[in-house]
């Protein structure tokens, strides 16, 4: 799932190295929209005027006010700012100004003063100075102007003389709403029958955005009945949707499977992104909703009161407008919402026609009678048999062992196999 960048700092690194425990660092003077810049420096460093030839001082001020020479600073201690690891003095038989690098240190600091220069560009004698030094990361805002456009998802800057790192803000993870510390996940629906528009799991439930009724997000679910896949292909899968999961599609007993995560709420329309509008994707479950989706054909036994039966030829039956055999007075498969039709041969009437709902179906594991319906589990089987069938965190059981098909255990989760070969295992 993609991830959600709320803004986008730029950090200048001045150290060429890039890191801070090294013996050598990078220094950067600015000042009239100009850059010098010093590597491979070794702390203390100084930085002073040489007398009777111009030293690193001069050469700097020079350099980035466009002077074409000078002489040094005399008696005029520069002024320093931002920092304590910049210590400013006077050195030399004139009392030459000059400022010494003690440690390294974030941001920007500044030093200031006036250099009395006999030439420039300008035809000025004095300059007034104020040069800005970087050493490592500057803290000030207006070192890089990044303009961040949430629409886009694009930040631009102009480079500068240094190196840059970005470093991207995120947006929170969508939450799920809790109810006594647990999260409100997506549950399985039992009972529901292929072929129908019900829903198959119950809906997660998202967290608030604060005290407002806005969601951090909307749950998205794919269903699908491919037991091997993993959460990796299922983030890369198709058909995602916001909407429940229905037995719609879906022709006999089935078992589904289906993921979920949160899609995370993007920023209003017209407002800045923050921590507080804008949230990410949650990661996808682990694991998915296993959903046991019943059969929707079922049988019909058709029970004449005399000898006049179907299968002697005096009545047919259709089921959807198709002609249907009855064998020993059994239709086997009728899908459920199908049109049933049962027509008297020419010469015969029915006296009377009853519906009912067929009996329970049941099998017995030694002694015990056990009531089930197609498609169930043994945890659904487990309720429709109060005290005759229980069910372990793992198995189901009945007189207190274990419940084995073909002589292999079997789990709550199984479906009920009609006509199986159940017995008892061990307690």
């Amino acid at each position: 799932m993609r991830n959600k960048i709320l803004m986008t700092l730029a950090l200048l690194l001045t150290a060429v190295t890039g890191a801070w425990a090294q013996d050598t660092y990078t220094i950067t003077f600015s000042a009239n929209g100009k850059n010098k810049t010093y590597t491979d420096v070794a702390l203390p460093a100084e930085y002073k005027c040489e007398y009777g030839s111009p030293g690193e001082f001069d050469n700097i001020i020079q350099e980035l006010y466009e002077q074409d020479g000078g002489h040094c600073i005399e008696n005029a201690t520069p002024t320093v700012t931002g920092t304590d690891a910049i210590t400013p003095g006077l050195e030399g038989p004139n009392n030459y100004a000059k400022i010494t690098i003690t440690a390294p240190f974030t941001g920007k600091a500044t030093v200031s003063g006036t250099y009395a220069g006999w030439s420039n560009k300008s035809g000025n004698s004095d300059i007034n100075y104020s040069i800005e030094v970087y050493f490592g990361t500057p803290s000030s805002d207006d070192a890089i102007d990044v303009k961040w456009d949430p629409a886009t998802k694009t930040g631009t800057f102009t480079m500068p003389a240094f190196d840059v790192e970005i470093a991207p803000i995120y947006a929170p993870v969508a939450q799920w709403a809790k109810v006594e510390k647990e999260d409100q996940l997506p549950t399985a629906i039992e009972g529901i029958y292929a072929g129908t528009e019900d829903a198959i799991v119950n809906a997660g439930t998202v967290a608030k955005i604060g005290e407002t009724e806005n969601l951090q997000g909307e749950v998205m679910y794919f269903a699908t009945t491919d037991a091997e896949m993993t959460a990796e292909k299922a983030a890369k899968a198709n058909g995602w949707l916001s909407t429940l999961p229905t037995a719609a599609g879906y022709d006999g007993a089935t078992t589904v499977y289906v993921w979920y995560y949160i899609k995370g709420a993007d920023t209003p329309t017209d407002e800045k992104a923050t921590a507080e509008n804008t949230f990410n994707d949650s990661e996808i479950c682990t694991e998915p909703i296993e959903v046991k989706i019943l059969s929707n054909k079922f049988d019909i036994q058709f029970k004449a009161a005399n000898d006049n039966t179907i299968e002697a030829g005096k009545a047919t039956v259709t089921v959807g407008g198709t002609a249907e055999t009855v064998t020993e007075g059994k239709l086997e498969g009728v899908k459920m919402g199908s049109e049933v039709k049962v027509k008297a041969k020419d010469g015969y009437k029915f006296r009377k026609v009853e519906a009912k709902k067929g009996g329970p179906k049941t099998i017995t594991i030694e002694d015990v009678v056990i009531v089930y319906e197609d498609g169930d589990t043994w945890e659904k089987i487990k309720d429709r048999n109060p005290g005759k069938v229980e069910c372990d965190s793992k198995y189901a059981l009945v007189k207190g062992s274990v419940v084995l098909l073909n002589g292999s255990p079997v789990s709550k989760t199984d479906v009920i196999v009609p006509d199986g070969a159940y017995t008892l295992g061990l307690t």
